[in-house]
């Protein structure tokens, strides 16, 4: 199989580093992987048609980007292959919309939580894709060898908790210069949100509808679902400046690396800032923590790549989230808190970065269950799957 892998710009070279680690993990089983960097290429429709000339292509991958390739470049990716083209959501789909209503029909859309399955179904029909499904993230490099000791451990890993990501602060809610009417659907829709542990963003706003007496499947309804992503990412920004601010409040010695945290972070003496860093560093400073925190909050029943990352390094984790509950076991393979208890959470944390045997024998249990089922040499067969799902969809369509 010649599988190509198309790798655009990212924030902290997330996406990028995930093209290159599917691209080795395809070479490893013995395809022929080919890598292309759409940021070195002045003219890309070019260096894609040269790549595609250079032998048939079975798939074409992306990470988020390129489903608008015949708007920016004047031919699909699929156009160009001949080949189904794969194309990776690690955000929410509706996030991007305008990329999204511009993928073609003949693209097989992957997503990292399942409800982002049902949100695209729901809101642009069952049919609008070839192929649209679930696959999990995987987690970044190479297990590390792990400590032989905790005599060994403690020296190695001088970090107790870190937390890598973005400070989002206090921002406007997207929905904010919008009518009164639409504020104050999406207002409630919010609240609906916060208040339960998950529940996707589309099925709140839904309710808030059904709660009004009106029927979220009426037409005049269709473009607000669509924005129901507003929801989505306001959730985002407010659980984790929850989780900061508490972790904070209760003085844990927490490391932060990311961008934004200026005049924000001073506030809580016992945190600390690095630089904001690629993911490849991040996952180098991983192997130096005790335990790594996450905040699960916009993939409520999918994955995220930094847990799986931090296990692979050896470290304990942290996160909210029923996909993890489902994996982990709670306590001995990873910690599970969750929002409805964060002071529980929390305080499990604490206990968990002050006992270093603890975390020692959590962080070698969940590097065990990740490097066994969550790294990208787990993900190849999803991928090819996606793309015969895809080509052969398109065939029975065309017959």
């Amino acid at each position: 199989m010649r599988a190509v892998f198309i790798k655009g710009p990212s924030q902290y070279d997330a996406t990028r580093l995930f093209s290159d680690q599917l691209a080795a993990a395809f070479a490893g089983r013995g395809h022929e992987a080919v890598v292309v960097d759409a940021l070195a290429e002045d003219d890309l429709g070019a260096a894609l048609a040269r790549v595609a000339a250079e032998g048939q292509a079975d798939l074409v991958h992306t990470y988020f980007c390129l489903g608008d390739a015949r708007a920016l470049i004047g031919r699909s990716l699929g156009e160009i292959f001949g080949a189904p083209h794969v194309l990776h959501h690690v955000d929410h789909p509706l996030s991007h919309l305008a990329q999204l209503e511009a993928t073609p029909a003949d693209t097989a859309i992957l997503t990292v939580d399942p409800t982002h399955v049902e949100a695209v179904r729901a809101t642009m029909g069952a049919d609008r894709f070839a192929h649209l499904a679930f696959m999990p993230h995987a987690g970044v490099g190479a297990p590390v060898e792990l400590d032989a000791d905790i005599d060994a451990y403690i020296p190695a890993r001088p970090i107790p908790i870190l937390f890598a990501g973005t400070f989002y602060g206090e921002r406007p809610t997207p929905w904010a210069e919008e009518g009164a009417g639409v504020r104050a659907v999406f207002d409630r829709a919010l609240d609906v949100a916060l208040a339960a542990e998950f529940i996707p963003a589309l099925e709140a706003l839904d309710q808030v509808l059904r709660g009004v007496g009106e029927d979220p499947a009426d037409p005049r309804y269709a473009r607000l679902r669509l924005y129901s992503t507003w929801v989505h990412e306001q959730v985002r920004h407010v659980r984790r400046q929850r989780l900061l601010d508490a972790a904070g409040a209760a003085g844990l010695p927490v490391f932060c690396v990311g961008a934004g945290y200026e005049g924000w972070i001073e506030r809580h003496k016992s945190f600390r800032l690095g630089p904001a860093m690629g993911l490849d560093d991040v996952s180098a400073l991983m192997r130096r923590a005790r335990v790594v925190l996450n905040v699960n909050a916009n993939f409520g029943r999918g994955s995220h790549e930094r847990p799986l990352t931090a296990m692979l390094a050896g470290a304990a984790v942290a996160t909210d989230g029923a996909w993890w509950t489902e994996r982990f076991v709670d306590g001995r393979e990873a910690l599970l808190w969750r929002w409805t208890d964060l002071d529980a959470g929390l305080s499990r944390l604490a206990a968990l970065a002050n006992d270093p045997e603890a975390a020692w024998r959590m962080g070698a249990a969940g590097q065990a269950k990740a490097a066994a089922s969550h790294r990208f040499d787990h993900r190849v067969d999803g991928v090819i799957a996606a793309a015969r799902a895809a080509r052969d969809g398109v065939e029975a369509s065309a017959a």
